[in-house]
């Protein structure tokens, strides 16, 4: 009978997981071994699943554990939904390569360990503290700057404003009352003069396509 009780559990259990990683496949694999990842974790009263610490509330994933991942690239982690990361190991992959988009919309990234082979993103200028790690060996990053505070000059334009969206990386986004290319258009956005005029011109493209192409079908 307990056995029995067991085994109900036990599916019950791989069910709820693999409901729960439909929208974070990114964690599926080994279960997390990264002591950095399961500390955070248990400090959230998170809950761990797999590679991933899912929040306490279930609303999103907060830390992930990618070491032995045999990656040659970081993910792109705007690709999967609900990852809200602060913390994220990369460590034991050695044929890991920088590039310029890693770490993209992870703007509250507080923890990241890579490789000993690539560098904390933007250095000095984005991270609080750099230093290396053992066991295994790596380079820690802590506590994500404010990129836009440091770089007030990256959004030029009067009519908008830095806006971080990972380590460094921004989003020059349009200030209240602003719109168009750079932002350079003040006033109210004329959504139904935009509307009727996009309506006007695919009528009228069909029209003419219908009167080339169609009427020569017999």
């Amino acid at each position: 009978m307990i056995f029995i009780v067991y085994s109900i559990l036990f599916i019950v259990g791989n069910f709820i997981g693999n409901v729960q990683l439909e929208d974070g496949s990114l964690c599926a694999g080994k279960n997390v071994t990264s002591q950095p990842v399961i500390d955070y974790c248990n400090s959230q009263d998170g809950y761990l699943i797999f590679r991933c610490c899912r929040s306490y509330d279930n609303e999103s994933f907060i830390a992930v554990d990618l070491m032995d991942s045999n990656l040659t690239a970081t993910p792109d982690f705007a690709h999967f939904e609900n990852f809200n990361l602060s913390v994220v190991d990369l460590r034991s992959n050695p044929q890991l390569v920088p590039s310029p988009d890693d770490f993209l919309t992870l703007k509250y990234l507080d923890y990241l360990i890579l490789p000993e082979q690539f560098d904390c993103p933007g250095g000095h200028d984005i991270w609080e503290v750099i230093d290396k790690t053992t066991d295994p060996v790596g380079n820690r990053c802590l506590r994500q700057k404010d990129f836009c505070s440091n770089s007030t000059d990256m959004c030029d334009e009067n009519g908008s404003y830095c806006s971080a969206n990972g380590p460094h990386h921004f989003l020059c986004l349009c200030k209240h009352g602003y719109h168009g290319y750079k932002c350079l258009r003040s006033g109210k956005f004329p959504t139904a003069a935009f509307f009727a005029s996009t309506l006007v011109a695919t009528v009228i493209t069909s029209a003419v396509l219908y009167w080339t192409q169609r009427r020569h079908v017999k």
